[in-house]
């Protein structure tokens, strides 16, 4: 008997920056090449960019930027339209905001034959950080998409509680699908801090993200600046770089800060650390959490959006209330003046992300959604090449 035909797969997000853009690489990469053909289209000037050149996966480039600036959206969006114009796809997926209102309207209009569209909220584009106006005004925009969504996945369940309370979805078309990793190998401590150019006998609380103000950055500097006279031999360091980076550069003004920029193995990093900090003012998950459980690292972090979740409501890790400088530095004291009250809490940490949040399972996960949307024994577009690899 005959292989069913491969479900065709597009993946479309604004840019693969951030947890988000791992997510989308991750599905593009570890679905069944048996089962899917996988097209991942996105806009470019990011380091992941950088992998999908060199494992060549099948992709698009999109000349839009996630700062609406708006000739490059309207470039990205005839590039989006193109290529959904006759296409022929069973799954498309979206990531993100502008790609995932752009794509929602956009594949209904243009692609060939029907398709199951479905919508990943990483995060909500209407969040705390704004004012009320464009809260409301974005929250308008999601539940108008709504009609045109045939299932959304969210990595925690107070997100699918929130799509429900906005009124933007209803619960039977949310699939909670948590976060996956790949469990990095640790460099080992000495080696890792010498990567890093620190002393073995440094205290090290790390951050790692993208520098921009979502995840709240100049608050742990401040923060530093209160803790740094009662611990001489704490450094802080910064992994990744963004839009921020000059700014809290001027605003840190001290070498006891370390900026290492953006690091390709940012995870095997984390055993230079001593405590690791995620002080964001909003986050849907915060994807680096995971690591650093799987690293060892204790965890300080906002008490924000999917965090607390995350941590198991304070289970994984010490919460913060997001935006108190005071509050996070009397943390961070605390935590690192009793590293063996962290020892429990890492070692289960540990054991929790082994069993809930491997990558395999929750590449599984979205494989079977995939199928189960498409429809059993619906017919599947014919085999084809999902597309060529753009230099």
């Amino acid at each position: 008997m005959a292989a069913p035909p491969r479900l065709r797969v597009l993946q479309v997000i604004t840019s693969l920056a951030g947890g988000a853009g791992l997510h989308a690489l991750q599905l593009a990469q570890q679905l069944d090449p048996a089962r899917f053909e996988v097209l991942l289209a996105y806009g470019p000037g990011y380091p992941l960019d950088a992998v999908v050149q060199q494992q060549r996966l099948p992709h698009r480039l999109l000349r839009w930027q996630r700062r609406l600036r708006p000739w490059h959206t309207a470039q990205g969006l005839m590039d989006l339209a193109r290529l959904l114009h006759g296409g022929r796809f069973d799954i498309v997926h979206a990531h993100c905001s502008l790609a995932g209102a752009a794509t929602r309207v956009l594949a209904p209009l243009l692609c060939a034959r029907p398709q199951r569209l479905l919508f990943t909220v990483h995060a909500l584009a209407a969040h705390a950080g704004q004012p009320a106006w464009r809260q409301a005004l974005l929250t308008g925009v999601e539940r108008a998409l709504d009609g045109l969504t045939d299932r959304y996945v969210v990595t925690t369940q107070r997100y699918r509680d929130e799509l429900q309370q906005r009124g933007i979805a209803a619960p039977d078309k949310v699939s909670v699908i948590p976060l996956g990793i790949a469990a990095p190998t640790p460099l080992p401590r000495t080696e890792a801090r010498r990567r890093l150019g620190l002393q073995p006998d440094d205290e090290v609380v790390m951050f790692s993200g993208r520098l921009e103000p979502q995840k709240g950055l100049p608050v742990l500097l401040q923060a530093w600046a209160l803790l740094q006279p009662q611990r001489p031999r704490a450094r802080l360091v910064i992994v990744g770089d963004g839009p921020q980076r000059a700014a809290c550069q001027a605003l840190a003004g001290n070498d006891r800060v370390l900026w290492a920029g953006w690091q390709p193995d940012a995870a095997a990093l984390m055993s230079a650390a001593d405590l690791f900090c995620l002080p964001s003012l909003w986050e849907a998950y915060g994807y680096v959490l995971l690591e650093a459980m799987a690293a060892g690292v204790p965890i300080v972090a906002s008490d924000v959006g999917g965090i607390p979740e995350a941590l198991a409501q304070g289970r994984w890790g010490r919460l913060c209330p997001p935006g108190d400088a005071q509050a996070l530095a009397t943390l961070l004291l605390h935590t690192l003046a009793d590293p063996a009250a962290s020892a429990a809490t890492v070692a289960a940490a540990r054991r929790h992300v082994q069993q809930e949040h491997g990558l395999h399972t929750m590449v599984a996960r979205h494989a079977q959604l995939y199928e189960q949307l498409a429809g059993a024994g619906r017919p599947a577009a014919a085999s084809a090449p999902p597309g060529e690899v753009h230099p």
